[in-house]
């Protein structure tokens, strides 16, 4: 049995290698019980690495999301975001809020979507073409696909989608100043809040109007609710399907092999997501702490009531006591259950749209551009520091 007393608290997130790789410590952190760490600020916590564990976890309703609300939780920057949304919820209140939202996101209505997705990327991909190469893939393509799909579904117009995108940049940020953060925030609450107004006179098919029917008709949900939806709706829907895009084509592009398997081969696109999926490790000390609620022994250790966890999905993805050969990308890979879109009653409600949107971006880049390769030699490239996604400042491409 571990205890607090033990070990030394480890100093968390670990140092990210360049690129996509995993720090090595993980490896060893698999090997044994949970540990504890330490973050820039907030309270120690307990690290969850292995895959069963974190599945344990994840599916747990002694672990508590809500109860981070008012606390010292573990973070990466001085500024506390308040809690409200669906990532500050448990129980009847994360199922309100969830039934409130869920209807955008069913498989049948996504699916009537991925016709639309397909239209804007190909649009973007003849317009690259049209330009001539070489051109960064990030800007071009995977930005401008993500933030129209998760605006037309929310009802942002595209005049806002880069005063969206600089506010994401300030939220992700690892070394926003409290001062800062706030000063986005409450420009972006105001948005919001305008927003709700323009809906409210001109209301239409889109999220935005059904959350402000939901409060104004309905009264499911309150004004403070809708208000921190917003934001989660939109960061989650955006940032997270857009590098996720980018850090998938990387990863085929650096395995050229790879990617000309997936030519001509639309039926294979969907292993190949679940597999980019699983292998990027796209959060970098991006975790929402859950909270016991009372005394439980999870992998050995010994959780006590009130003790904040950390589950790194990233590291629980590369277990090979779940997944054979898992720092390798097998495309074909036939049993994939990968908690990158987690697990339990907080799994993400996005996932079956950042699915389509992955398959959809993949296959109309094999189609129209069978020769995509890298314009630059792969150590040239920048990766993002003090981010909480991992993603390249640009990913320069030509064909």
């Amino acid at each position: 049995m571990t205890t607090t007393a033990q070990r030394e608290p480890l100093a968390y997130p670990f140092e990210q290698p360049d690129g996509l790789g995993l720090h090595p410590v993980y490896a060893e952190l698999r090997q044994r019980p949970p540990a504890r760490v330490r973050m820039a600020y907030g309270e120690d916590a307990w690290l969850v690495t292995r895959y069963a564990d974190a599945k344990a976890l994840l599916s747990d309703p002694r672990f508590s999301m809500a109860a981070a609300v008012g606390r010292d939780r573990p973070r990466v920057r001085p500024v506390v975001v308040s809690g409200g949304g669906l990532l500050s919820t448990d129980g009847p209140d994360h199922h309100r809020l969830r039934a409130t939202v869920a209807k955008a996101f069913t498989a049948r209505r996504v699916e009537r979507l991925r016709e639309r997705v397909r239209e804007i990327a190909g649009d973007l991909s003849r317009d690259m073409l049209m330009s001539g190469p070489a051109a960064d893939l990030g800007d071009r393509f995977a930005f401008p696909l993500a933030i129209t799909v998760i605006g037309e579904l929310l009802g942002i117009s595209q005049d806002n989608h880069v005063r969206v995108r600089d506010w994401l940049d300030v939220m992700m940020s690892h070394t926003v100043t409290a001062e800062e953060f706030h000063k986005w925030n409450s420009t972006f609450a105001a948005y919001t809040a305008d927003l709700v107004e323009l809906r409210r006179r001109e209301p239409g098919d889109d999220l935005f109007s059904a959350l402000v029917r939901a409060h104004d008709e309905e009264g499911r949900i309150s004004m403070g609710e809708l208000m921190a939806l917003a934001p989660v709706l939109i960061s989650a829907g955006f940032v997270t399907t857009f590098n996720q895009i980018a850090n998938s084509c990387y990863v085929l592009l650096v395995r050229p092999d790879r990617f000309a398997s997936l030519r001509g081969r639309p039926e294979a696109l969907p292993r190949a997501v679940e597999e980019l999926l699983r292998f990027v490790p796209l959060p970098n000390g991006f975790a929402f702490p859950r909270y016991a609620t009372e005394d439980i022994e999870l992998g050995g250790a010994r959780i006590r009531a009130g003790d904040p966890v950390l589950v790194d999905t990233a590291a629980a993805n590369r277990d090979p006591g779940m997944f054979h050969d898992p720092d390798e990308l097998v495309l074909d890979r036939a049993v994939n259950p990968h908690l990158s879109f987690g697990h339990g009653p907080h799994y993400c409600i996005g996932a079956h749209l950042a699915r389509v949107e992955l398959q959809v971006a993949l296959e109309v880049l094999l189609e129209d551009m069978p020769g995509l390769r890298l314009a630059v030699p792969e150590e040239e490239l920048r990766w993002k520091t003090g981010t909480m996604v991992n993603g390249l400042h640009e990913l320069p491409v030509t064909w």
